[in-house]
This record gives structure tokens, C-alpha cells and sequence, in this order.
């Protein structure tokens, strides 16, 4: 990446960038982390959940769901297989977004909920799209086991 400003009013916000861009990598994996963690900590994606909308075999893709739920966040927090980790949540948010969150086949009262899963998915694969290009930063383990 360059250092170089594109616009002179720019280049403060491009120094701190590149001042900080290792600790801004860990919190941006964090919060991206925060996100899968939030969900499956309450126990999503269900198994009632995933029956009512008619997601095949609930019963095995819940359970499983969660455990790669669990993996995505070991891997996004502790910077761990970090590209790998953000290309299997990627695939989640894609399946996620696809299968569960079609705002527009929901009634009326619930479009509204769903049409706000769909947007942060978006967003969310848009983050971890750019984890995978850059990776976990020097604050990860990856970095530490590539020093090694």
C-alpha cells in the first residue's frame, strides 16, 4: 500500500491509518467476530428457526452451523488462519443471507427485521472480503507463527 496522500486534506486521516493500521486490523477483527459470537452465544441458528424456513436437515445444520460459528470467531479474534476464517465467514454470511434472509417472502411486519439481517450481511462480507486482502495484521497469531 502506498503512503502517499491522494489529496493533501487526506493525509492526516492516511497517517493514522497507516500509524495504526495492525491495532485497527485486530479491533476490525474483533467486531467482525462480535457479530458471529452475539449470534451463536444466543443460540442461533436454531433448530425451530431453521424448520420454519424450511432449511433442510435442522435437526444436523444447526448444530453444525453454530460449531462454524465458533471456529470463524476463534480464527477472526486470535488472528489464527485469518484469511481462511474470513473466507468461511464469508461463506456462512452468503449461505445465511441466501437461505434465511429473503426480506421480501417474509410477511409484511417481519420484512422490515429481515431486510436489516440482509444489509449487514452485505457489510459484513464486505469487511471480511477485506480481512482476507489484508489479512490478521502483526497482532495475530499468524504473524507470529510466520516469524517462527
Amino acid at each position: 500500500m502506498s503512503n502517499k496522500s491522494s489529496h493533501p486534506l487526506l493525509s492526516c486521516a492516511d497517517g493514522i491509518a497507516t500509524g495504526m493500521t495492525d491495532t485497527l486490523l485486530l479491533i476490525g477483527r474483533i467486531l467482525i467476530a462480535a457479530m458471529f459470537l452475539l449470534t451463536v452465544w444466543f443460540g442461533s441458528p436454531n433448530v425451530g428457526y431453521l424448520t420454519s424456513i424450511n432449511f433442510f436437515s435442522s435437526d444436523i445444520m444447526s448444530p453444525l452451523a453454530r460449531i462454524v460459528e465458533w471456529i470463524i470467531v476463534v480464527s477472526l479474534v486470535l488472528g489464527v488462519g485469518t484469511r481462511y476464517g474470513a473466507l468461511l465467514g464469508l461463506a456462512f454470511v452468503v449461505i445465511a443471507t441466501v437461505a434465511a434472509h429473503r426480506w421480501w417472502g417474509y410477511p409484511q411486519a417481519a420484512q422490515l427485521v429481515q431486510y436489516t439481517f440482509l444489509t449487514k450481511n452485505l457489510a459484513a462480507a464486505g469487511g471480511l472480503i477485506v480481512l482476507f486482502v489484508t489479512g490478521g495484521g502483526a497482532i495475530s497469531v499468524d504473524r507470529f507463527l510466520a516469524k517462527s
